[in-house]
């Protein structure tokens, strides 16, 4: 009875567009409220500036940048995050095997394990001629802005599978040269992907099938975002575009594992409300791993995959799951964990400047600088912390170019989850072959901002024909994130 009362309240919450934060007294509520007010101050930086993941920000650089837990955890809580690290890192393999603890894998997959996808925990790239490894091509049909499985191959292609089972297909990538944004820079080499999928072991895609590649990304403090309370997300919300400045952001709502309506924050369309119900829809779509959340020990097979049925699964009689919750809290908490990194040159004078750039081109408007996270929070750790991720976590239409389209090349879906910008400089670091943008097409963080169209336009616009030539500024600023 509670939680169908909690549900209704959430309803009149969506519906009514009261956002209050019941977890401050009234004088934080106005301190939050001050302290997380857009500056138009650039001549030094703000106070906390650098400590992007609040206050328990690890400053470390290099390749390891993105793999260390915030520096105000427990002894206890560090033990947890070494587990969850183990279980992030750990191969698993196809049953039946003498490792029971670790059978399971597939018959399908995408990855054998979580850091496989996530290198080092930072962001993916897309594979030159090897199979895709860090990126995955989801495929279905939309139907009211959902991406439904398709009925051969389900939600994504697989290009993985355990031995005595063939792969559902092979993958050419070729770069098409875009004219896109030519006339304003000539100096831009804008290449946009197109896919070609050979072998495909089923038969062919039907041409009204949407195909979106999607490069895994960051993990660095996904904790933080979780804790950022639902009314924050909500008050940025503006689905109609009441005060006319051509953003419209929705905040997506979906299902949590309980079957509860939540906004949705994680995934490139905020798919997921969660980490605990993340973790379980990867396991089991990425790797073929049954558990609480995604509970099909064949993984992403279908009814027309007869094939895969004919294989073990990694069941045994003392646990329900191949993955059971143990592990997953383990893997939840390690996720939680991770603090992103300490930002560097904050007051540098052209990084300054660049800042300048980014609020004045009203970036903002989707990259909101900072949160006050939750004082109801998981963890101590993630609570009441002033955080900087550049994100609203809603959805935005990003224009034809970043579009997803079919196999004949009508689009299907142009609305993309705000990401993150925390860690942005370092991504490069920790993974030499990072791409950008949700399919990892822009080789470089300036490519990225030159894709932005749609609900962006307007903010490209002001910011080529005011500062075309001191975008090395806007970079640098980006960089220092």
């Amino acid at each position: 009875m509670l939680i169908k009362i909690l549900g209704v309240a959430l309803f009149f919450l969506f519906s009514l567009n009261v956002y209050v934060r019941d977890d401050l007294t009234d004088i934080e509520s106005e301190k939050v409220k001050k302290v997380t007010s857009l500056t138009n101050n650039f001549l030094k930086a703000e106070r906390s500036e650098a400590l992007s993941g609040g206050a328990g920000t690890v400053d470390k650089i290099g390749k390891n940048a993105f793999s260390h837990h915030f520096k105000n955890l427990s002894f206890e809580q560090r033990q947890d995050f070494l587990i969850g690290n183990a279980f992030f890192r750990k191969i698993w393999v196809a049953s039946p095997s003498s490792t029971t603890s670790s059978d399971g894998l597939g018959p399908l997959y995408n990855a054998r394990a979580c850091q496989s996808c996530h290198i080092k925990d930072g962001r993916g790239h897309l594979p030159k001629e090897e199979k895709p490894l860090s990126a995955v091509l989801k495929v279905g049909n939309y139907y009211n802005k959902i991406l439904l499985p398709n009925k051969i191959y389900g939600k994504q292609i697989q290009f993985f599978a355990i031995p005595g089972l063939s792969s559902e297909s092979n993958l050419n990538i070729n770069y098409i040269e875009s004219n896109f944004r030519k006339n304003i820079l000539e100096e831009l080499d804008l290449k946009y992907p197109s896919y070609q999928l050979n072998n495909l072991k089923y038969g062919e895609l039907e041409k009204n099938t949407s195909l979106s590649m999607r490069i895994s990304p960051q993990v660095i403090g996904v904790g933080l975002l979780e804790a950022i309370e639902d009314s924050d997300i909500l008050a940025k919300q503006d689905i109609n575009d009441e005060d006319n400045d051509g953003i419209s952001g929705l905040a997506r709502i979906v299902n949590d594992e309980n079957g509860n309506k939540k906004i949705g924050r994680f995934g490139v369309r905020a798919s997921t409300p969660n980490l605990f119900t993340q973790t379980g829809v990867a396991f089991m779509h990425d790797m073929g791993l049954s558990n609480s959340v995604g509970t099909d020990s064949y993984g992403d097979c279908t009814k027309k995959q007869s094939e895969c049925f004919k294989f073990s699964t990694g069941i045994n009689k003392k646990d329900l799951h191949e993955v059971n919750d143990e592990v997953m809290n383990k893997v939840v908490f390690y996720l939680s964990s991770l603090s992103p990194p300490k930002r560097r040159n904050v007051s540098e004078k052209d990084v300054l400047l660049g800042k300048k750039i980014f609020y004045e081109s009203k970036c903002t408007s989707c990259h909101t600088p900072k949160y006050v996270t939750s004082k109801n929070a998981k963890h101590d750790f993630l609570k009441y912390q002033l955080i900087w991720p550049y994100t609203d976590l809603l959805l935005h239409d990003m224009g034809d170019e970043l579009a997803d389209k079919d196999v004949n090349g009508n689009i299907t879906n142009k609305e993309w989850k705000t990401p993150p910008l925390w860690g942005l400089g370092y991504a490069k670091e920790v993974n030499s072959r990072a791409g950008f943008l949700h399919d990892g097409r822009a080789r470089t963080i300036l490519e990225a901002v030159m894709w932005h169209s749609g609900e962006a336009k307007e903010s490209l616009a002001f910011l080529l024909s005011n500062y075309k030539d001191d975008l090395d500024k806007l970079e640098k600023f980006l960089k220092s994130l």
